[in-house]
């Protein structure tokens, strides 16, 4: 058994001791020195176990992956940022893809997490919208954060471009091929023949359309060629073998056109 002296009375006691037989002083051989030692050695050992705990939790991918779904299963639609600049003392530009086209609150719920999707800190932000299937690389809406939210559209709403999916082109037995010109105002391009005509009603999501004619021309490739007897711009269109639809000018072709197929 190993004695030491009491830390209060100075009489031998057993270092295990818990209450001195002399003068009752509690841990009798047990230091002030070793005490804080102790209590240091234990709250050293709490923080690293706190501080494993913490870096395990942001390391592990599972949570960090359960908590990206559930941010991103909180907006309307997914999005994919493709290009983000930002200089100091410059607004930031983001372009952005979209799968489908949004309405008004959707879009601005979407900017708002595209604003905070980012490790810059820019005082205005500006974002340009596409949409997946566009034709050309015009933005389908323009999203600015200066400091306030503004929004505008370039391409169809989503209403109307729902109305123009919708449309029964049934009353054209005859068609050879439409196509959608995305745009304010936005319309379907519908080819059709008459006799010995080629015309092309350009139909409006309002019901409204405006009917042209043209000269047609079958081309070796197997495109049709269409020109306009009222013009004298050398401009026109042609439909490619694979049923797009192409703007030509003096300067080549300015617009080509998918095959656009309502629901109908």
């Amino acid at each position: 058994m190993a004695l030491k002296p009491c830390k209060s009375c100075k009489h031998n006691v057993d270092a295990t001791a818990k209450v001195c037989p002399n003068c009752g002083a509690k841990n009798p051989g047990l230091s002030t020195g070793q005490k804080v030692f102790r209590l240091v050695t234990l709250l050293v050992l709490v923080v690293v176990a706190v501080s494993m705990c913490s870096i395990a939790s942001k390391d592990n991918p599972a949570e960090m992956t359960a908590k990206q779904d559930a941010s991103t299963a909180a907006l309307p639609t997914a999005y994919v940022i493709t290009k983000d600049d930002f200089r100091e003392g410059r607004p930031r530009k983001v372009e952005v893809l979209l799968p489908k086209r949004l309405n008004n609150a959707d879009l601005a719920k979407v900017a708002e997490a595209v604003r905070a999707d980012t490790k810059f800190k820019a005082d205005r932000t500006f974002i340009g919208f596409r949409v997946e299937g566009q034709s050309d690389r015009a933005f389908w809406a323009n999203a600015t954060f200066d400091p306030d939210y503004k929004a505008s559209l370039i391409g169809l709403s989503l209403q109307d471009y729902q109305t123009l999916k919708a449309l029964d082109l049934k009353a054209y037995p005859n068609r050879i091929g439409s196509w959608l010109r995305d745009g304010a105002p936005g319309y379907v391009m519908v080819l059709f023949k008459q006799g010995d005509k080629y015309l092309i009603d350009s139909v409006f999501p309002s019901g409204g359309k405006n009917t042209a004619t043209y000269v047609g021309k079958q081309l070796p490739d197997g495109g049709l060629r269409l020109d306009d007897p009222e013009t004298d711009f050398n401009e026109h269109y042609v439909v490619d073998a694979k049923g797009n639809l192409q703007g030509w000018g003096e300067n080549g072709v300015y617009m080509t056109l998918p095959p656009f197929k309502p629901a109908q």
